[in-house]
């Protein structure tokens, strides 16, 4: 008999599907969990009220509950938001005032 030494390309396309199937499971077990910072959603709600603010011409107001503790701030047609230090909100871009660019 004529014993053939190697592999198949059937045997080598498994192989590659079983390592890429091992690997997007890898992946999704890795991925970063979200961000459980209680002030996010405060600052997203500061950043839509601006948006708002921008497009009518009119002041937005709003109120964030964070913690059981009522915090308000005012969102000008100017872009500028008017909100207390907790909020941790640049007063010009609506963004986290610790953020990076």
């Amino acid at each position: 008999m004529n014993a053939r030494a190697g592999v198949t390309l059937i045997e080598l396309i498994v192989v590659l599907a079983m390592l890429s199937i091992l690997a997007g499971v890898v992946a999704l077990a890795l991925r970063a969990e979200p961000s459980h910072d209680p002030g996010a959603a405060t600052r997203a709600l500061a950043l839509a009220a601006r948006d708002s603010s921008l497009r009518s011409g009119r002041a937005v107001s709003f109120i964030s509950v964070v913690n059981g503790v009522e915090q308000a701030a005012t969102a000008y047609p100017d872009g500028r938001i008017v909100a207390e230090a907790s909020f941790r909100i640049d007063a010009l871009s609506g963004r986290a005032a610790d953020a990076t660019r």
